[in-house]
Formats: structure tokens, sequence, C-alpha cells
């Protein structure tokens, strides 16, 4: 069987997929029985005609060129951002060819419309590389776990984040040094803003939403939190308190409501999702009847992502790939209604009646504390105080902190971070 593909962008991963295509087509006609022909490239730079004609394949800057070509089964996308993206992947799927894709920031934004477009044109959608680049997480939710009724979703989705977060702990470094290191290393970009204010985090929660859920949710809908304002000071006490903060996407689903949030968690140091180092990304599922899964490994990088980009390739072409989900309707609750237990640092001034002045405003508030620590002075002169509260309404500690830190004494921001007792 031998299906035509047209690929269109070859930056990192596009030329990561090609590179493999070329290496592994036997491997690939062996396992699969299906043979894999590049038939048309497309780039904006010219330059990159070389390449297409080392693999025997035409070479177009014209993206039309393959969304009009009969012979085209499949067209990869892997631009990036949404449009001309979204205008490609419409056209193509309107002209009767099945689509793959990494654009998770597309998928986040427009998913619904691509699938129901899919839907439509009895066409299928190859998404694997969107999340967690090499980990299969996408085929084994809709495939592995289709009789599954997945529960609560933790995951550390975004590897720039998770590696600036362990450098500091393990190198002892303030946010800015280990962002720079990351930077020079190429594990952020120059403009790290998608990464460490969590926006490629929630892209990839939104996917995960409908894989699990069936729910396309609205960018507003899920909160959104990065790692910017996460201090050494906070991630060494965190340690104290034997936790270790990581930036989350969460979702958990109630009877009739859905949780959906990314934001930095505390979460205890014995669980598997604290020893995640490096780049690494990893997804924790809480499942009813499978259990609790974890699943780990690469999470950026052309090699590692072209595996699931070349996966959906070969599944699309031997027409195993899997039926696009249904929708449902659940509603997804407020940030505020959330409930649950937070680590608050307040930096005060030494002097008597501190702590008396802020518990009497959590204990307005109906926030009770579970325990206290006050730190020696800084350099500054001021006191870190240290709590970690009961489980407490989300709204509650949102109006105790903007209460707390009105008082005289506390002189710089107070620090919440939300704690999952995994």
């Amino acid at each position: 069987m031998i299906k035509k593909i047209g690929l269109i962008g070859l930056g990192t991963v596009g030329e990561a997929v090609l590179m493999s295509l070329k290496k592994y087509s036997s491997l690939i006609l062996q396992k699969s029985s299906v043979n894999i022909e590049i038939k048309t490239i497309c780039d904006a730079n010219k330059d990159k005609r070389k390449l297409a004609k080392n693999l025997s394949a035409a070479f177009t800057t014209n993206p039309k060129d393959l969304i009009n070509d009969p012979e085209i089964d499949i067209v990869v996308e892997l631009i990036g951002g949404i449009e001309p993206a979204k205008s490609i992947i419409i056209e193509s799927l309107k002209n009767g060819k099945s689509i793959v894709t990494a654009n998770k920031a597309l998928l986040s934004d427009s998913g619904k419309q691509i699938f129901n477009l899919a839907k439509k044109y009895n066409k299928s959608v190859g998404f694997e590389a969107s999340v967690c680049g090499a980990i299969p997480i996408i085929k084994t939710i809709s495939e592995g776990l289709v009789t599954c009724d997945v529960k609560k979703i933790y995951g550390i989705l975004n590897g720039t984040t998770n590696y600036v977060l362990f450098k500091m702990l393990k190198e002892n470094i303030d946010f800015n040094i280990a962002l720079k290191e990351a930077q020079d290393k190429g594990l952020a970009e120059k403009n790290p803003f998608l990464d460490i204010e969590g926006k490629d985090t929630h892209h990839k929660l939104c996917i995960l939403s409908y894989l699990c859920y069936g729910v396309w949710p609205s960018s507003k809908s899920v909160y959104t939190e990065g790692i910017s304002k996460i201090t050494l000071l906070d991630i060494l006490y965190a340690e104290e308190l034997n936790y270790r903060i990581k930036l989350l996407a969460i979702a958990k689903k109630e009877k009739d409501s859905l949780e959906l949030r990314v934001h930095p968690t505390l979460i205890p140091i014995e669980h598997p999702l604290s020893q995640v180092s490096l780049a690494y990304n990893a997804v924790y599922l809480d499942t009813q009847p499978a259990g609790e899964l974890l699943f780990y490994g690469e999470g950026a990088g052309g090699t590692p992502t072209s595996s699931s980009v070349i996966s959906d390739i070969v599944g699309i072409a031997s027409g195993n790939y899997g039926s696009i989900r249904g929708e449902s309707k659940i509603k997804i609750k407020n940030i505020k209604d959330v409930v649950g237990r937070y680590y608050i640092r307040c930096m005060a001034q030494d002097r008597p009646g501190v702590l008396a002045e802020v518990s009497k405003i959590l204990a307005s508030l109906n926030i009770s504390v579970a325990s206290v620590t006050q730190k020696e002075k800084k350099e500054n002169k001021l006191v870190p105080i240290i709590m970690i509260t009961h489980k407490a309404v989300e709204d509650n500690i949102r109006k105790a902190i903007t209460r707390i830190n009105r008082l005289s004494m506390i002189k710089t921001p107070s620090q919440i971070i939300r704690i999952e007792d995994l």
C-alpha cells in the first residue's frame, strides 16, 4: 500500500520527520505494510529546495500546490501558529485529505471547528505530537483507555518550565539565571512568554480536555498562571515541608462539573511527578477501571516529536486511526469556587502582633491554618512567615491575601501556591 504525503513546514520538527521517514522507511513497511512516499514539500524558505531534491520530492513555496494535488492523501502541517495553518488544514480537509499536525495552539483555538469539519468529510486528524512530544498520550487515551473514565489528570506538559524549576532547586539559583541557562541550551525561546506564563501548557490541557471529556474549553474558562513569580525562597521552603513545586496542568471531573487549571503546584516529594527532572514531561491519570497510570518521556525536540508525527501518518495511511470523539456538555468550574489547600508566604516586619493580625484575617474568611513557620530575617530586614492551610475556598484565599497585603507591616506582595496532595 503506497500513501503519498505533502509536508508543509521545514523547521526543526519538519526536517526531523523527513529524515526519520527516509531512515526508517523499511522498518515502517515491515511493521505496517504501508509505503510512505513524500510527494511534495512546502516551505517559505527556498533554500530548503536542496533537502527536497535529496529526498526525490517536489518542492514549492505555495501550500495550495499540496492542497490541490489529487495524488496527495495526507497533508502534514508543521508550521505552527493560527494562520495560515488553520486555512491550510480547512482547505485540505475540504479537498478530501486527512491531516497530521503538531499545532497545539491551533487545536486549542479552533479544534472544535477542525474536528467537526473532519467528521463531515469523513477524514482523520492526527495530532499525537501536539501534546508531550514522543509520549503516545493521545493514542493511549483515545484507544488504549477507550473503556476508562478519566477522573483526574495531573500533567507536567512543558519541558522549559520543568527545566527551570529543576535547576533552581538543584543549583540553588534564581529564576532569571535558570531561565537564561535554558535559553543558552536551546530549551527556551528568546521570548519564553508562552512557556513560562503557562500558555503552552494551557493549550495542551485544552486538547486533553477534549480527549478525556469531550469538552473544547474557551480560553477564559481555563485558569492559567505561570512560574515567573516563583522564587528560590519558595522552592527551598517547599522542600523543607516535603513538597516540590511543579507547573501542573490539572483536570478533575465531578458529577456535573469539570476543573481545568494551570498553575505552579506543591506536590509531595514522594510522588513520582516530583521526580520528573530537566526538560522531561509526564502525565499522571487517575482512571476507572484501569487505576492510576503514569506516562513519562521527552516532551520536545525534533527527533522525539517526529516519532509521534510519523505514528499518525502511518496510522491514518493504514486505516487504523481512531474515530473522532463526540462532544459533551459539562460546566467548567470557576477557579474562585475551587476548594484546596494553600502555601502562603508573607514578608513582614519583625514586630509584635504580625501573626495575630494575619491570623485574624484568615479566621474571618473561614481559613484554617495547619502549620505556621517563621523564618530568620533576610537581608532586607523582613521576616518570611510560611503558612500551610487546611482546605479553603479559592475566593476566600484571594480576599485574605488582598487584606494581608494592605497591612502596614507587610512590605512585599504575599505569595500563594496551591497544594495537591497526590
